[in-house]
């Protein structure tokens, strides 16, 4: 069986958000096969997180919501003789309806559920049934809408003559849900939903009537199809159907997490949720990505809803891609595995400030961890620049990890090998807690940070790791 090629991915800076928001944060793997002893590794971009989404709450009178995109919300005046008789009770019925639904999705009330939708809205009902029926397995802690009584759509003169004027409002909602015995908070999408009256009861009239001007509802993988749940120690694997795929991912996940736990310690759940799509192209819709993600192996995301990210906690994911990690070899997908599981580790003490190159090489350096790779194979493309001359002058800078950078497999190669060197000179203790003392720091400049944790932990600063590194390049690699 041939080497590997290191499972590139690309970090994105995890950020703290001051106010209600959702934040999902992307990273993407290369293709790693094995054929005949022949290796292929293709370096792809990684698809581009969405812009920040505001979570959709229960304002107070003066705070104001926006729309993700498109116009913004508006939030109405204050009622007048005149305009109060068509909002009268609306607010009230409207969260008594999302309450209903709510209750019926965990209490698994099918009737119930399609009774908050308008009957006369016959492919929007199908679709509701389809979700409700996909969303037996999947075991939920949680299911929470939340309403602004304040927001509202700008007018629109299509939807008053498809629905009547004063007939339907389309306000500010979100849903928060929680897969019980994994999600430490909430993940929440903000849903561009449309209600309606009919003879005189408010009812989901439309999930889809802002599409087009930038408010499209997410669809989650059970408003794609069938789900069901394989699990593991400490992994739950969503898929469309119970193939050898999605248990061979669970049995894969689960031998990663004590890998990595054996490295990182227990300060981390340790467990995932890894999501199986039914193509790449369903998932790039999951990860809001418009690239061809035929190349990547897995994704992983972390999405911080409102103030999670203060304290660390999140709602992490981990995708595979059912066209290409099926083409790999079981050591292929035990290194695919261990580093995605390596990202959802470690995440909480990835602050602000830690460079990419110390983010991405720990995790190859985990997901490598009694691998044997040679290293003419698995940094073969920094092994050819450095035969040429080109030996790298310094440390990876952060836009390196672009993925439109044409050397972006030397930069994963080059941070995978620094780290290494840093364990094997001064032991992984030492790399630990270097990782998480950057991690804390705030307040100060990335590359000051990064000369005082080498100093205080190693007793190095950035120049002599950097010469060090590339003494250590020519030798291994020259």
């Amino acid at each position: 069986m041939g080497a590997l090629a290191p499972p590139y991915d690309r970090r994105v800076q995890l950020l703290t958000v001051t106010r209600p928001r959702t934040v999902r944060l992307v990273a993407a793997a290369v293709v790693l096969q094995l054929s005949a002893g022949l290796l292929s590794a293709v370096v792809v971009r990684e698809p581009t997180a969405p812009p920040p989404t505001p979570a959709s709450v229960r304002a107070a009178p003066d705070q104001q919501v926006e729309r993700a995109a498109g116009a913004p919300l508006e939030v109405a005046p204050a009622p007048t003789p005149a305009t109060a008789q068509p909002d009268a009770g609306r607010g009230a019925q409207v969260e008594q309806l999302l309450q209903a639904r709510s209750a019926a999705i965990l209490g698994r009330d099918r009737a119930a559920f399609l009774a908050t939708v308008d009957p006369k809205a016959f492919a929007l009902a199908a679709r509701q049934a389809a979700m409700f029926d996909a969303l037996a397995e999947v075991p939920l802690a949680s299911w929470d809408y939340s309403l602004n009584r304040l927001s509202r759509q700008p007018a629109d003169a299509a939807l008053d003559q498809r629905y009547g004027r004063n007939q339907w409002w389309a306000p500010a909602v979100s849903l928060s849900y929680a897969v019980a015995g994994f999600d430490e908070r909430p993940s929440t999408d903000e849903h561009h939903l449309t209600f309606v009256r009919r003879d005189g009861r408010w009812l989901l009239g439309a999930d889809d009537d802002f599409d087009a001007t930038g408010g499209r509802t997410p669809r989650a993988l059970w408003e794609r199809g069938p789900v069901v749940a394989v699990r593991a120690p400490g992994v739950l694997v969503l898929g469309h159907q119970n193939s050898p795929l999605l248990r061979d991912v669970a049995a894969q996940a689960a031998a990663a997490i004590p890998r990595v736990t054996a490295v990182w310690g227990t300060q981390w759940p340790q467990r995932v949720v890894v999501l199986v799509p039914a193509s790449a192209g369903e998932m790039a819709s999951l990860i809001d990505s418009t690239q061809d993600l035929s190349q990547i192996a897995a994704v992983a995301t972390a999405e911080f809803s409102g103030q999670s990210g203060a304290d660390g906690t999140a709602t992490d994911r981990i995708l595979v891609n059912p066209e290409t990690f099926p083409k790999l070899g079981q050591l292929g997908r035990r290194v695919v595995l261990t580093h995605e599981v390596t990202h959802v580790a470690v995440r909480r003490a990835t602050g602000p400030l830690v460079p990419a190159w110390l983010a991405e090489g720990f995790a190859d350096y985990i997901g490598y961890k009694d691998v044997t790779v040679p290293l003419s194979v698995a940094a073969r493309d920094l092994r050819k620049d450095v035969r040429a001359g080109k030996l790298p002058t310094m440390l990876p800078a952060d836009d390196a990890f672009a993925g439109n950078n044409a050397a972006l497999a030397q930069a994963y190669e080059q941070s995978w090998l620094v780290v290494r060197l840093l364990a094997e000179q001064y032991g992984e203790a030492g790399l630990l807690r270097f990782y998480r003392a950057i991690g804390v720091s705030r307040g100060m400049p990335e590359s000051v940070v990064l000369s005082t944790e080498l100093t205080d932990e190693f007793g190095i600063d950035t120049a002599r790791l950097t010469a060090d590194w590339r003494a250590t390049l020519q030798r291994q690699l020259g």
